[in-house]
């Protein structure tokens, strides 16, 4: 499975990729930095599992979500950000998020919900 990890820090995007690169089942794990990176990703790639993060230079994590949702209906879409709302939480899931995450708390969970995710049937 192919995951995409959008977010503007090449910090989290670089434990992003070691993370979840050592999953079984994670054949490749492509980086974009902002949405336009993201949008010509998405456009080549068959994408299982989209990381997301919220606040990038240029367009908002908010817009981008939908539209990734859209063109990716059976990834497994996870936000992660800085921002724990509950009212942006409620929003990202009615824009297509599958999970919200927490960078300050839920960083690891992404690991154990992709390995899970990818053993469903």
């Amino acid at each position: 499975m192919k995951v995409l990890v959008v977010d503007d820090s090449a910090a989290v995007r670089a434990r992003l990729v070691v993370l979840l690169g050592e999953l079984p089942g994670v054949a490749e794990v492509v980086e974009a930095r902002d949405a336009a990176e993201a949008i010509e990703v998405s456009a080549r790639d068959l994408l299982a599992v989209i990381v997301l993060d919220l606040h990038m230079p240029g367009e908002h994590g908010l817009a981008l979500l939908p539209r990734l949702r859209r063109a990716h209906a059976e990834a497994l879409v996870i936000v992660l950000t800085n921002d724990a709302s509950s009212a942006l939480q409620r929003e990202c899931r009615e824009r297509g998020a599958d999970f919200f995450f927490d960078k300050s708390s839920d960083f690891e969970r992404i690991a154990d919900v992709v390995a899970s995710a990818r053993l469903a049937p």
